[in-house]
């Protein structure tokens, strides 16, 4: 294929919170997305997203036992009405777990006594989509909203066959000095069970989407997903957009695959989502916690006692454990003020985390270990440092709050506006407080087995043994802000007699640079996934390998991630992002399609 040709079939899908780039596959026949073996043992399910007169995801799913009936449901969903994918489904499955250690040193670590005096999670509701909570469970009493089952079809009171879903539920909301069990991170908020795995701890990313979009209109504030699934999907990325429209919080677990090489976890890795990955007593990384670039923060997963159906509790391991607590800690802020927005929220979780591992965000903990006592100092600063409309202040922990406009050293041309989903910081945190730009998230993943007690675990008195416990994906990350030079000097005193003269100051030292990450990652038979921090809207080039060379063949105004459709197989492609003034630049390693 020439260049000419390649140009006109190439296509691009921006990752960015308006959700998945509606793109439907109709370059594609509908038995290439098939499998080769179609039969009653091996069925597949269509699913098809189509969005409402008001921009409502609708997600449906088909099962079909026969080829035929499987390209009619394709051909079906292209035809429909305000259609922006067809796909099939995927399942999903609870995490994975490790041995457990001590009960509850997660809130000490965390903070969370230091918090409740500030916010409790008052009026805030969570949404569990996840395998049920028991509502009669007595450490919950109280706390739990009627919900949906999407595996019978019904809302009402809530169940749990399986028990993972209770367990987190406890970690978020547990009552708190009742004298019984556990205490939750934020004992005040409410409850909302959304069951989307059956009581085997698995099910369909199909559920899970039709799961977030019940919640985004039930009344969530926010979503949280310990459930994970080997591939993305559009259905459930959509279902995502549309609850970060309304306002929410999506927070979902990181993956439990550390030891199959860490494969991409969605939802985690999906935009708009604040991926957790989990740590230890002690604050190493849990040894199946996954490592990315798309993991956000990381939080308490090994070793967690929580409610279980049946009015007992139990100990479990995973970054199923570990993303509650964030979701505990929204909560907290949200309940703070209802006013912040998603972005905000994020923003204040990360900015105040501890910062584990290599110094700045990192692949093992994102930007560090939650600690939700510095969420609620970062989001709301003392009356002494309050920021005002004149002076913008960055809020503890050095973490500035994006700004539209751009740097005055770097501007933006007019051809090529800042993407909305990537605002340039204005203001200029000192070096000490710069992180380090993070990894971003790659595509794939493979089906992580349901958590599951240790062996040897025994449940905690006035509880049953249940299995259970399952990850998610996850997050957006606040862009770091750029390094300034030391303070200002003090302007010299004009020689006696002299006429007081306009101080002039001497020039501050050239700001070090800070290092670009570029990632491109095959996603499909003809698709590539860009994703890059670092950047300050440079134009990016797509380049593929000839026999004279590396060869420019296609170029776009940077982005936080992309997807580049329509790519021919049989050539090497790689990514290359121009120095600017802040940032370093870099190339991407080669992609053979």
């Amino acid at each position: 294929m020439n260049k000419k040709a390649l140009l006109s079939a190439l296509t691009i899908g921006a990752v960015a919170t308006t959700g998945l780039a509606p793109a439907p596959a109709t370059d594609q026949t509908p038995e290439s997305l098939l499998p080769a073996v179609i039969s009653r043992t091996f069925p597949v399910r269509v699913v098809s997203t189509a969005l409402d007169h008001t921009g409502r995801p609708v997600v449906t799913a088909h099962t079909a036992t026969d080829r035929a009936s499987a390209v009619r449901l394709i051909v079906d969903g292209r035809r429909a009405a305000g259609a922006v994918g067809v796909e099939l489904d995927v399942p999903v499955r609870a995490a994975g777990t490790d041995p457990y250690r001590n009960r509850q040193w997660d809130l000490e670590t965390i903070r969370v006594a230091e918090a409740w005096p500030r916010a409790t999670g008052t009026d805030v509701t969570v949404a569990v989509v996840d395998s049920g909570v028991d509502a009669a469970h007595p450490d919950l009493a109280g706390q739990v909203l009627p919900g949906a089952d999407f595996i019978t079809g019904t809302e009402g009171t809530g169940t749990d066959p399986n028990g993972h879903g209770t367990h987190v539920a406890g970690t978020i909301a547990a009552l708190t000095g009742n004298d019984r069990g556990v205490a939750g991170v934020a004992p005040g908020a409410r409850i909302l069970p959304v069951r989307v795995l059956g009581a085997n701890g698995g099910g369909y990313m199909s559920d899970v989407a039709n799961g977030i979009v019940y919640a985004a209109d039930h009344g969530a504030d926010v979503i949280n997903m310990s459930v994970s699934a080997t591939s993305q999907v559009g259905a459930v990325s959509e279902a995502i957009a549309y609850a970060r429209s309304k306002g929410i919080v999506v927070v979902a677990a990181a993956g439990n695959s550390r030891r199959e090489g860490s494969p991409t976890a969605w939802p985690a890795a999906d935009s708009g989502v604040l991926a957790v990955a989990a740590t230890e007593p002690g604050d190493g990384v849990a040894p199946y916690s996954n490592r990315g670039g798309y993991v956000d923060v990381a939080a308490p997963g090994s070793s967690i006692v929580s409610t279980v159906p049946g009015g007992g509790y139990r100990t479990m391991n995973g970054t199923s454990m570990a993303a509650p607590h964030v979701a505990a800690v929204a909560a907290l802020l949200k309940s703070a003020d209802h006013d912040l927005t998603p972005d905000r929220i994020e923003q204040a979780i990360e900015s105040s985390a501890v910062d584990l591992g290599a110094p700045g965000r990192d692949p093992d903990f994102g930007y560090g270990r939650i600690d939700a006592a510095e969420a609620l100092t970062a989001a709301f600063p003392h009356p002494a440092e309050q920021p005002t409309e004149e002076q913008p202040t960055p809020p503890a922990g050095g973490q500035p709050t994006p700004e539209p406009s751009a740097p005055s050293e770097q501007p933006t041309p007019a051809d090529q506006p800042t993407p909305s989903d990537e605002p340039t910081p204005s203001e200029q945190p000192t070096p000490s407080e710069q992180p380090t730009p993070s990894e971003q998230p790659a595509a794939g993943g493979r089906p992580t087995p349901g958590d599951q007690p240790a062996p040897s675990e025994q449940p905690t008195p006035g509880g049953q043994p249940t299995p259970g416990g399952q990850p998610t994906p996850g997050g957006q990350p606040t862009p770091g802000g750029q390094p300034t030079p030391g303070g200002q000097p003090t302007p010299g005193q004009p020689a006696p007699g002299a006429s007081t003269p306009t101080p002039i100051e001497p020039a501050p030292p050239a700001p070090t640079k800070i290092q670009s990450t570029v990632y491109a990652v095959r996603t499909g038979t003809q698709q590539l996934t860009v994703a890059i921090d670092g950047f300050d809207n440079q134009i990016v080039e797509l380049q593929w390998q000839t026999a004279e060379g590396w060869q420019t063949i296609f170029t776009y105004p940077a982005v936080r991630a992309i997807r580049l459709n329509g790519l021919p197989p049989g050539s090497t492609y790689r990514i290359i992002v121009p120095e600017s003034a802040r940032y370093t630049g870099g190339i991407s390693d080669s992609v053979r399609f």
